[in-house]
């Protein structure tokens, strides 16, 4: 029913390449532990990007950046924390220290760690990607550990002094307006909807059947949003999908079909064409278990390999604070596909679309350089392809 195409195959490399990187310099459960250092001698992967940006070190959603924070808060300092190899080295930044630290001896029950799921992703996953480590920005899971029940926590929200929102890596859904005594909507929403649907989603976990697919998961909450006037928080709400996956494996049926980000529909659009019948999301899940045959990869989880390839294949990094020293001209991804129009390319810089991709303030992402030099991406590809025969 599909038929893949050359940039499947750059996306199994792709897979290889950030596999081993999450081993060496991620986590892993063997020797060396995710250890190394991204640009150390022993962490060479042949691939200039990834060794400079830590963003493409992972393969599982739970060693993502932003998810980060979500192991310390769930595992605090113990052994049965993913990092405590590194932890135990003393291989932690200042964050983790604090965080996980802060967190040890935690018991909650199943609504309280579904709210703070929902928080975490609702107020943008603490991502910001210029920095590292990129999971720990802008978040009031530094503090909430102070809190024991959800009562408690949602009346620090309400009288925290400062937003801890962020949009740099990750965006906030549509909140409800806030009515009289809210600041903001996403206070409103944390404080009056979320502790109710954290209840009513543990209670439907709990129930009769007890593995459930990640899409049945994601409809009752989207569902229960839909019934409770408010907007359907698809992206964020996966998200938390994932979570339950990762962190409650128990109730979730991990093999089954997961939704798609933008950048994974994205994606898998370069990977294969359909030969049948299927279209849309049945397309999708014909690529996505082609994937999971092929690399092991489950499919919540290789949905966000799917996000990771996109920018890898653009030459994603986020200009500012920690990587403002790199330069955006000679740093490049290993992939053999050289005729790629979009994002930050190579032949971009030797066609003279640009001067340099130095001193830019974002990422220019998609048809961005193309567009502003007058041209399609089929008449880019022409002239990649006449330079390089």
């Amino acid at each position: 029913m599909i038929q893949t195409t050359k940039y499947y195959e750059e996306f199994v490399n792709y897979f290889k390449l950030a596999s081993k990187q999450q081993e060496l310099c991620n986590v892993s459960a063997e020797a060396p532990y995710g250890m190394h250092k991204h640009l150390s001698p022993e962490a060479k992967i042949g691939d200039d990007l990834m060794e400079h940006v830590e963003l493409y070190d992972v393969v599982e959603r739970k060693y993502a950046g932003f998810s980060q924070i979500v192991n310390d808060v769930f595992y605090g300092w113990t052994s049965s924390h993913p990092y405590w190899q590194k932890m135990k080295a003393g291989l932690v930044t200042r964050q983790r220290n604090t965080v996980a630290r802060d967190w040890t001896g935690k018991k909650y029950d199943l609504p309280t760690w579904l709210y703070l799921f929902i928080l975490h992703r609702v107020t943008g996953s603490a991502i910001n990607y210029s920095t590292k480590p990129t999971g720990y920005h802008n978040t009031i899971l530094f503090h909430l550990h102070q809190c024991d029940t959800i009562d408690e926590m949602t009346k620090m929200i309400k009288h925290y002094p400062t937003p801890f929102y962020t949009s740099i890596g990750y965006q906030f859904p549509s909140f409800p307006k806030p009515p009289e005594g809210y600041k903001r909507g996403g206070d409103y929403f944390l404080c009056e909807f979320a502790p109710r649907l954290a209840v009513d989603l543990a209670k439907f976990l709990d129930g009769f059947f007890k593995q459930h697919e990640l899409r049945a998961i994601g409809d009752f909450m989207l569902d229960w949003n839909t019934k409770n006037g408010l907007k359907r928080y698809q992206f964020q709400y996966a998200a938390v999908v994932a979570d339950v996956a990762d962190w409650f494996p128990e109730f979730a049926y991990r093999e089954s079909m997961f939704y798609y980000g933008s950048n994974a529909r994205e994606c898998i659009s370069y990977l294969a064409k359909p030969t049948g019948k299927a279209r849309g999301d049945a397309f999708l899940d014909e690529v996505m278990k082609k994937i999971y045959e092929d690399t092991g990869s489950l499919p919540y989880n290789a949905e966000d390999v799917c996000c990771d390839f996109i920018r890898w294949i653009e030459n994603y990094v986020r200009p500012g604070a920690d990587y403002d020293h790199l330069d955006l001209d000679s740093l490049w991804n290993s992939s053999s596909i050289k005729d790629h129009p979009f994002g930050r390319q190579k032949a971009m810089l030797e066609l003279g679309l640009v001067d340099t991709f130095n001193g830019i303030g974002s990422h220019p992402s998609d048809d961005y350089v193309i567009s502003r030099a007058g041209l399609t991406p089929e008449q880019y590809k022409e002239r990649v392809n006449e330079r390089v025969s």
